[in-house]
């Protein structure tokens, strides 16, 4: 319980997944098999970054399904089966494998034109230690004006969604007791704001937070100046007696 949690920046790194796809039936196989990181770069970084908004593009599965194949009905329902911000990844596969799963035959059949293949691509993050560390809560609240968007993003939204317990910042709050802050971030967490303004958020909520705790500890530190010095200002006066009785 005594280790401290240390920040990091990322950068996402791009590259392919090793997987192509020309059909349903193949575009089917690269879902069952591709990475995490993968079925995020496709379908779940959108509705994660902006859980509210009502006019997202479709993931990219459903928008080549309704280009490439033609098949409108098929790309309405995988587009329905990514917006899934809370899902874990695993279940988004599983959504969108079992809405393949159901299409007729005859439309499995459909296969993409020269040149118009689906190519699956994956975005593993890049980490850059910050050399910052908090040992407890209270310097999380001071250092959190410190970080980027891109390290809010990491310790709050994508290190959870990929269970990376090591970089996540709330379940570390609540394991030192700080529920007060984890409470706020997780619900800043779940409003859905732009990256920026829940850094923004969480920083103003934190920091109200702990003036009250700051005022008990100036009156517990008053308190505490108030008893040191009566103990110094009795012991004066014993001393003082004792000088009296000798004379």
């Amino acid at each position: 319980m005594s280790e401290g949690f240390r920040f990091f920046t990322s950068a996402p790194l791009e590259s392919p997944a090793g997987h192509v796809a020309s059909d349903l039936e193949s575009l089917k196989a690269g879902i069952a098999t591709v990475s995490p990181e993968s079925i995020f770069q496709h379908v779940t970084r959108m509705p994660v970054r902006f859980p509210h908004a009502r006019d997202l593009p479709e993931n990219d599965f459903a928008r080549w399904v309704g280009d490439a194949l033609q098949l409108p009905e098929v790309s309405e329902r995988l587009a329905f089966a990514g917006t899934m911000p809370a899902a874990s990844l695993e279940e988004v596969r599983a959504a969108l494998l079992a809405v393949l799963n159901r299409v007729p035959e005859r439309d499995r059949k459909r296969s993409a034109s020269e040149g118009a293949s689906f190519e699956f691509l994956e975005a593993r993050n890049v980490l850059a230690d910050l050399g910052i560390e908090a040992a407890d809560p209270a310097q999380v609240v001071e250092i959190w004006p410190q970080l980027d968007d891109a390290a809010t993003f990491l310790h709050l939204v994508e290190a959870p969604i990929f269970g990376r317990t090591e970089y996540a910042l709330i379940p570390w709050l609540r394991a030192r007791g700080a529920r007060g802050l984890a409470d706020s971030a997780a619900k800043a967490v779940a409003a859905g704001p732009p990256v920026a303004r829940l850094h923004r958020v969480i920083g103003t909520k934190w920091r109200r937070s702990m003036i009250g705790r700051r005022l008990v500890d100036r009156i517990d530190a008053a308190e505490e100046v108030r008893l040191r010095e009566a103990r110094e200002t009795m012991t004066r006066l014993a001393e003082k007696l004792k000088g009296e009785g000798r004379a």
